[in-house]
């Protein structure tokens, strides 16, 4: 009786429910012999293989390197699980 009712109202409302984070940091270790470079959310990683390049404008993302160019730090604003990842 009430106790299935419970249960299913719970099941309805954690389906609907869509948690945002506010914040959230990552601290990104370089490896050695590798040079990134971080400019206006595009990002530029140089190494043995040759470069990549990306681009997270599209993102509410701050990208800044620190512990002076051996760290990259990402902190984001109010994400969905699907963009932490």
């Amino acid at each position: 009786g009430s106790s299935r009712k419970l249960c299913s109202s719970l099941l309805i409302s954690s389906q609907t429910a869509v948690m945002k984070t506010l914040v959230q940091e990552e601290s990104i270790p370089v490896p050695k012999g590798i040079k990134i470079s971080v400019k206006s959310k595009i990002v530029e990683v140089s190494g043995k293989h040759g470069t990549l390049k990306r681009d997270f404008k599209h993102l509410p993302i701050e990208l800044y390197l620190a512990n002076s160019g051996h760290e990259v730090r990402a902190k984001m604003y109010f994400a969905k699980s699907k963009q932490l990842s």
